[in-house]
């Protein structure tokens, strides 16, 4: 067998293209069941008001926090679009925002629950259709404590799935007739 540029000949050519053709389509399924993994729906405590409520949540990323790592979740409870974390959040420098594909940002100075969890309802309706329609969501957060001053983190959070577990949550918690899967 001998590999050109672009080309493979000889003998054993055709089953190395389709080893290779194979191999592109279950990588091609397993990013595609992972984008689907990224966000469920499922019935759980609302972070703000403990009561048990359908969520839609994204799959935790860890950042660090000036000081060790900590999770980060996007949750959505019909309301808003709550970001939990196990680190206090600083708002002393006004820059808490979330930022979806090239839209603008929006701010927010409204945490709650010991400081650790920062809430998006401002103009809900084009908000949900940002995360529906948009590709990537980045949450710029910062730590407590403010002094020494710790830097902005940018945290990024797929939304592969959100339509997907959004349309499930606005069907108690149950994937819409005909979709054939369960949201959670």
């Amino acid at each position: 067998m001998r590999i050109q540029p672009w080309r493979i000949t000889g003998p054993a050519g055709g089953r190395t293209r389709r080893w290779l053709a194979a191999l592109g389509t279950c990588g091609g399924l397993l990013v595609a069941g992972l984008a689907q993994a990224a966000w469920t729906v499922a019935l759980k405590p609302d972070p703000l008001t403990r009561q048990p409520q359908c969520l839609v949540s994204s799959a935790p990323q860890s950042t660090p926090d000036g000081y060790d790592a900590t999770p980060v979740s996007l949750v959505f409870n019909g309301a808003s679009l709550l970001v939990v974390t196990e680190s206090e959040l600083d708002l002393s420098f006004a820059d808490l925002q979330l930022a979806i594909d090239k839209n603008p940002p929006i701010r927010s100075a409204q945490i709650a629950r010991n400081k650790m969890i920062l809430a998006f309802d401002r103009d809900l309706p084009d908000l949900v259709r940002q995360l529906r329609t948009g590709r990537q969501a980045v949450v710029y957060l910062r730590f407590w404590p403010t002094w020494p001053a710790t830097e902005s983190f940018a945290v990024p959070f797929s939304l592969a799935g959100f339509a997907k577990a959004h349309d499930a949550m606005n069907h108690q918690c149950q994937p819409p007739p005909g979709s054939g899967r369960p949201a959670s």
